[in-house]
């Protein structure tokens, strides 16, 4: 039995073939019918009786593959394929170039990929071509029993013409429906990664003094810093305008490890040993590790790979006094350099403890400070140099509010 019938899952490719099917199908059987009606006058007026079978049998064959119910869906696709190569090579044979055969002909390797894949369109190519080169070789050798080139008409520029706008609206039917439902699709799925992506950001700092206010900071600052080096003439080799795109979300998850944390290490407001605050940055280890697990299923995910090394070495200084590698200078990943810069920002203008926290001005003071030591110097100069950054923090006097 024919699945077509509304599919239960919309996002899945079948489902979409069908649609394709039916639309670009259903919108041929109307839109074929004045050409039927006018390729038929025109065969029968020139004697060509053989086509006027063929026209009518390709017509009635267009019509049972959209209201029989029994077919299966890839028997549908494969013999509508057919059928426009069927009409091409009728076309051809029979009339010779000046029909509309090529059209038909050119139009069977593009349905065959959209309704069977790249694999049978690849196929459906080399069939045409082959067809072409047997086709050539019988003219040349007389066995086709083309008639003489004859004068041009209106009547056969119309029936070319209708042909030719038929196969052109077909396709730019199916071409056209497809980017707008590849749009469609691509906006809900980065809907969906951002919901996720902040999901998990807000999940762990549920157990954190750090609320979402602060995740919408470090998000905000670190991709308006990431575009400010875009445009400095020291860009890094590695910032592209997409890890600028997709910095602010990743930046989000550079805390994600809190969660595998005990309550006691949680919070910014205790006094934690030496010993304590060393168990503390293996938050940085855990959320490597969890993020690598998520990358297995998307290793081509910019947004988990940038997210990864964020979570890993937000933690390490320039000067390689960090943690958990010790890592030094440009052997830090960017975006982690980027996100240290701004989680230590914020954190001087909003600590959760208000006798810690700074003005703006005494931040950026206390930024300089840490140019070359704890920060990479490019960084700090780009950052301090960018009048917009002040706005992140004053809007609505955030850096007085604290973390809520």
């Amino acid at each position: 039995m024919s699945t077509l019938s509304r599919d239960e899952h919309p996002t899945d490719l079948a489902h979409w073939r069908q649609i394709i099917f039916r639309r670009l199908f259903g919108a041929m059987a109307i839109i074929c019918i004045p050409v039927y009606f006018t390729s038929v006058y025109l065969c029968m007026k020139q004697g060509f009786w053989s086509m006027v079978v063929v026209d009518t049998l390709a017509y009635l064959m267009l019509l049972a593959l959209l209201l029989f119910p029994e077919l299966e869906d890839r028997q549908r696709y494969l013999l509508g394929s057919l059928l426009c190569y069927g009409i091409g090579v009728a076309f051809i044979w029979a009339i010779g170039p000046t029909g509309a055969g090529f059209f038909w002909l050119f139009m069977f390797p593009l349905i065959a990929t959209l309704l069977l894949g790249s694999r049978m369109g690849f196929a459906s190519q080399g069939l045409a071509a082959l067809t072409l080169i047997i086709t050539a070789i019988a003219y040349g050798n007389h066995w086709l029993p083309w008639p003489p080139l004859p004068e041009y008409s209106l009547e056969i520029y119309l029936v070319v013409m209708l042909n030719f706008l038929v196969i052109n609206a077909m396709l730019c039917f199916g071409t056209g429906y497809l980017t707008d439902k590849l749009a469609q699709s691509l906006e809900r799925t980065n809907a969906s990664r951002r919901a996720t992506v902040l999901g998990l950001a807000r999940v762990s700092s549920y157990r954190t003094s750090e609320k979402a206010r602060h995740l919408d900071r470090i998000a905000i600052a670190s991709e308006k810093l990431a575009e400010a080096l875009l445009h400095s003439p020291h860009k890094p080799e590695e910032l592209t305008p997409v890890f600028a795109e997709h910095i602010g979300l990743s930046a989000t998850l550079h805390d994600i490890g809190m969660i595998g944390l005990p309550d006691s290490l949680q919070s910014k407001m205790l006094e934690l040993t030496p010993s304590m605050e060393q168990d503390r940055y293996k938050h940085t280890q855990i959320g490597e590790r969890l993020l690598a697990d998520l990358q297995k299923e998307a290793p081509d995910c910019m947004l988990l790979e940038l997210a990864r090394d964020i979570a890993a070495y937000h933690h390490e200084r320039w000067d390689g006094e960090g943690f958990p590698g010790k890592l030094r200078g440009k052997t830090i990943p960017l975006a982690a350099r980027i996100v240290s810069l701004v989680d230590i920002f914020d954190d001087l203008l909003c600590h959760p403890d208000e006798r810690l926290r700074m003005s703006f001005t005494e931040a950026l003071a206390h930024l300089k400070g840490l140019k070359g030591t704890a920060l990479d110097p490019l960084l700090v100069d780009t950052f301090l140099a960018d009048p917009g950054m002040k706005a992140i923090w004053e809007e609505p006097a955030i850096y007085r509010q604290g973390t809520d």
